[in-house]
């Protein structure tokens, strides 16, 4: 997928497009006055890259398809948001769900945002892209269970997943109330001897928590997360059909 554009954490901020679920990483390290530099530095930024200074330089133009993809962004209610980790590099990629066009955007560890428009129907094979890590084994045998220490140290890694090659993690956010309950977050280990799905489970009488690790195909990680995230348990889509945004003008 081309990029349709990127922007910058502070770029973002300064056309009044921060998203409740989507991350600053770069802004985040910021102080108040420093978060203030950085928003007059993005002006100059958005200038040198096609924006239209208006209104005798207090507001900017952006091209048609630029507002389009931040109103599409805004306007979804539903959005898919999967990390992954490698020992290369991170990125955190937030899937903005409309009717019939998605936004997708890639987020770096260095405040980088990566927009592009692609159709809803192709969420599938996005993500399956997206998972795919070469030289993943598929997880066998039966669910094992260990404690968050034994997870965090390591010991059963050798043994179930061997060299890990990356680590990804899922959840879903709604715009709309009545989804009270909190999204599930799901994890997934990738390595040379196998994959495999994390859950953690809570103990009774607050004891610490536990480590479940389920078997899962390599190629099969991306169609774990959208059943568990996007679908009902009568195996319908729960995917929120976002208003197809139509700008009434450039500008922001």
């Amino acid at each position: 997928m081309t990029p349709l554009v990127q922007f910058t954490d502070e770029e973002l901020l300064l056309l009044g497009a921060e998203h409740p679920v989507v991350d600053a990483p770069y802004l985040n390290t910021l102080q108040p006055a420093e978060r203030a530099l950085a928003a007059r530095v993005a002006y100059r930024s958005l200038c040198s890259h096609g924006a239209i200074a208006v209104d005798d330089g207090s507001g900017l133009e952006l091209p048609e398809s630029h507002v389009t993809m931040l109103q599409l962004r805004a306007a979804a209610t539903t959005v898919l948001v999967v990390s992954r980790a490698t020992m290369c590099d991170g990125v955190m990629r937030y899937h903005h769900l409309g009717a019939d066009r998605m936004v997708v955007e890639d987020v770096s560890d260095a405040g980088a945002h990566e927009f592009r428009l692609v159709p809803q129907h192709a969420l599938a094979a996005t993500l399956r892209q997206f998972c795919a890590v070469d030289g993943a084994a598929d997880g066998h045998g039966p669910p094992v269970t260990v404690t968050e220490a034994g997870f965090a140290t390591g010991d059963a890694a050798a043994e179930l997943w061997g060299e890990g090659l990356a680590q990804f993690d899922a959840t879903v956010w709604r715009a709309d109330p009545s989804h009270t309950a909190p999204a599930p977050v799901l994890g997934y280990l990738l390595g040379t001897g196998g994959s495999w799905r994390v859950d953690r489970d809570g103990l009774a009488g607050g004891a610490a928590a536990t480590v479940r690790l389920t078997a899962v195909g390599a190629a099969e990680v991306a169609d774990s997360i959208l059943h568990t995230l996007l679908t009902d348990p009568a195996g319908a889509s729960t995917v929120g059909e976002g208003a197809e945004a139509q700008p009434d003008a450039n500008g922001i």
